[in-house]
This record gives structure tokens, sequence and C-alpha cells, in this order.
């Protein structure tokens, strides 16, 4: 037996679930900095001078119109620098007569000739395959 309680809480929450997914369906989330340097999130785009168009879910393509977003700058920039860190990291691998590492307990290890090899290709494969656009190792 269902009392008129709670039908109508069933009610409330039904209307309340139909309204949430009206006000997200055209799905456009802006991003902005404010004068504090805080970040914000919002869907309106007024809200601040510096507000940009933000994909709401980058890791699965989001499936929006193909916005730009600041958050593919950031990326570039990310990848970029790990480019030439990997590059640099190639370059001593190379020029290194050994190569030896020592852990958190002060234990150091040498590496054979073989594993350095196996280091250098390593590091070499990762630079091959990830920074096509950066300028070439040592």
């Amino acid at each position: 037996m269902r009392t008129a309680a709670g039908v109508g809480l069933i009610g409330l929450v039904a209307a309340s679930l139909l309204f949430c997914g009206a006000a997200g369906a055209d799905g456009t989330l802006y991003r902005w900095v404010d004068k504090d340097g805080r970040v914000h999130y919002g869907d309106d785009p007024a809200a601040a001078n510096n507000a940009r168009q933000v994909d709401p879910n980058p890791i699965n393509g989001g499936g929006g119109s193909g916005s730009s977003s600041g958050g593919d700058d950031a990326a570039a920039q990310k990848q970029t620098a790990e480019c030439k860190s990997k590059s640099d990291l190639l370059g001593r691998y190379k020029n290194a007569a050994t190569i030896s590492e020592t852990d958190a307990l002060g234990n150091t290890r040498e590496y054979s000739a073989d594993e350095k090899d196996q280091l250098v290709a390593k590091t070499q494969k990762y630079v091959d395959d990830h920074c096509a656009a950066a300028a070439p190792a040592n």
C-alpha cells in the first residue's frame, strides 16, 4: 500500500532528475580563472572575460562538437617537456662510459654493457614513438 507522501516523494525525485537532465542538455562547459588565481567551471561564458570552452569528458573523447580547450595546450606542453627530458636522458645514456643507479637506501648498482644497451634502446624507442616532432637526440 502506497501512501500519498511516498507517491509525492517519487514524483519529486522524478521531476528533479528530468530537470537536471534538461539543465545540462547542451553540454557546454566553460573554464576561467578569477583575479585570485582560482579556477572555476560553469555553463555561462559571460561569467568572466577569460572563460574558455572546455571538453567536459576529455578522457573518453567527450563526444562534443570539437571545441578547443586550454587542456590541449597543457597536454602539448607536458608532452614537449617529457620529450626534451627523454631526449636529454638518451644523449647522456649514449655518451656515458657506464651507467649506475642508487636507490633510496644508498645501494648502488652498475649496469652491465648489455643492460646499458637495452636501456639506450628502450629510451630511443620512447623518443621515436612519442617525440616525432621533437628535435633529434644527441
